[in-house]
């Protein structure tokens, strides 16, 4: 949907300078998927 696009550029804007505020920009491979059984797990514990 080409009206979409500036919104879509501007969040992903947002979203590269929270990451970069949070000293969080390029961790993405060390970021393991949790399989949401694990995840209750953790949460009940």
């Amino acid at each position: 949907r080409k009206f979409l696009k500036p919104a879509m550029k501007a969040m992903e804007d947002v979203c590269a300078a929270r990451f970069q505020s949070f000293w969080t920009a390029g961790n993405a491979s060390k970021i393991r998927p949790v399989t949401l059984t694990d995840f209750a797990k953790k949460y009940a514990a």
